[in-house]
């Protein structure tokens, strides 16, 4: 009985090795599977900040041209209220030549 023990002892202690060797090969492809992984989003990362800088340049740039648009567009509207006005003021002059 007692070499039944001492046996099995050691056939235990030459398979823990083993078991271990198995046990870091698992954790040594959950390691490459999760580096994969983190790679995979630092790319995907790394694409959409991009194009968010260039949607942010595209932004400030439209809102610069939209600035001055508005301020064309100002200065387009004043112009046609000082004609209008001017026109207005002449019609009235046409209107009483004519009544005279």
């Amino acid at each position: 009985m007692l070499k039944i023990k001492i046996i099995t002892a050691l056939v235990l202690l030459i398979m823990l090795p083993i078991a271990q060797a198995k046990d870091v090969s698992a954790q040594q492809a959950g390691y490459n599977n999760a580096l994969q992984k983190m790679e995979k989003a630092e790319e995907e990362y790394k694409a959409d900040a991009q194009a968010v800088a260039e949607t942010e340049k595209i932004i400030e740039k439209k809102k610069k041209q939209l600035a001055d648009e508005q301020k064309k567009a100002e200065q387009s509207r004043k112009i046609y209220i000082e004609s209008r006005e001017k026109s207005d003021q002449a019609q009235a002059a046409l209107d009483k030549a004519w009544k005279e």
